[in-house]
This record gives C-alpha cells, structure tokens and sequence, in this order.
C-alpha cells in the first residue's frame, strides 16, 4: 500500500512540473510549422529537446528538428537555450546533415505555443530565412 502511494505521489510530481509539450523518455516533443522565402506555404516541423548527457555543457537542451523540405526528410541537430514553459524565450543553433549549414531560431512562448524565426548564418551574417511555430 505505501509503495502504490509513493508511486503514485511521483507520478503526480513529475506531471505537475514537466514542462509544455509531450515528454517522455526521448525527450518534449513540440510540432508545428515553418516557412521559408524558399518555398510557398507552410511546411509540418517536429522538434524533440532533451536534456544534455554531459552536466556543466553551455546548453539548456540538445534538439533535433524532423521536416521534409524540396520533398527529402532533414534531421537538423543543435543545441537550445531557454524555457519550453508556457511562456518565456527559446533560441537554437543547428546545422544540417553535412554540417555544412547552419541556422538559428529565436523568439518566445506565449500561452504554450512558441512563435519565432529562423535564419542561416552565411559568409555574410545572419540572414533570416523564414517563421517559425510550434506547440506541446
């Protein structure tokens, strides 16, 4: 009988301060969309943040972004500083597949969903690429 108490006391604890989105053993899951000045129309993105295996790293989330663009699925992978809160700011970097790329996403929750850009960091600076949603 206490063991189904103490069970059930941390299921409750660890509901009461998971943060937005769906978490489980792989991470909070957030989904949405982007757009870019590339294509037409919005396109679906899944971004999964996790905590980082190696404590004292400068990052609060390591995250990858699943989306198809041009008609081929990417996994672009980074780091994350912020909140997945329901309110508070989020910004990344990640590069693409051969590393060869890399953009950064910035902006803030707002009542659970986080809206945001994204840009490519080129020979020139930072140019903004497009929007960016996503919600629990």
């Amino acid at each position: 009988m206490q063991l189904a108490k103490l069970t059930c006391i941390t299921a409750l604890f660890l509901l009461a301060v998971a943060p937005t989105g769906h978490a489980d053993d792989h991470g909070t899951t957030l989904t949405g969309n982007f757009t870019s000045g590339f294509q037409d129309g919005p396109k679906t993105v899944r971004a999964v943040f996790t905590r980082p295996e190696q404590p004292g790293e400068e990052r609060d989330f390591d995250v990858v972004f699943y989306f198809k663009f041009n008609g081929r699925d990417h996994q672009y992978r980074g780091t994350a500083w912020g909140s997945l809160e329901a309110s508070g700011e989020l910004e990344g970097r990640v590069q693409n597949e051969s590393r060869q790329r890399t953009f950064t996403f910035r902006g803030e929750f707002e009542d659970g969903t986080f809206k945001g850009t994204h840009a490519e960091i080129g020979r020139r600076g930072e140019r903004k690429t497009g929007q960016l949603t996503l919600r629990g």
